[in-house]
């Protein structure tokens, strides 16, 4: 439930971009509709569920831009047409899409994955797996070198 409202708000900001860049094209709106579903459904699944976590935000905003270019470009070929203009909108979208994508991630980060971590130190603590650590205690001898 807590991934719901991000990805509507990923998807709006996509679909902001898409629109924009792939009606220069005169490309139907349910076919960029399509692509626009496609495409962020992957790219939250991939870039803010499993990666964004791991690395952080700065990696995670580089590491969009040719995720988002890899997603956009052949799936525009496959729907739209494969033509080079095609492919420099799938670029540029790339890069506008980097831009919000720097944005989201905060969100992400205060909104979505702070909760969890924070649902986690919650359920860490209540199942009484406390952090203790065994040993045995030693005795060092300090030997006397003034013989």
């Amino acid at each position: 439930m807590k991934h719901i409202v991000p990805f509507i708000v990923k998807l709006a900001a996509w679909s902001v971009v898409l629109f924009s860049m792939f009606t220069i094209f005169n490309v139907p709106l349910s076919l960029i509709s399509l692509m626009t579903v496609i495409t962020v459904l992957v790219s939250y699944v991939i870039g803010d569920v499993f990666i964004l976590p791991r690395v952080g935000h700065f990696v995670a905003a580089a590491l969009d831009v040719p995720l988002s270019f890899l997603l956009i470009w052949p799936s525009s070929f496959a729907l739209i047409a494969p033509s080079v203009n095609v492919a420099y909108g799938a670029f540029f979208s790339a890069l506008a899409i980097g831009a919000v994508e720097a944005f989201f991630h905060l969100y992400m980060e205060s909104h979505v994955l702070e909760e969890a971590r924070r649902e986690e130190e919650h359920r860490w603590y209540d199942e009484g797996r406390w952090a203790t650590e065994f040993a045995e205690e030693e005795e060092f001898k300090k030997e006397d070198d003034r013989t």
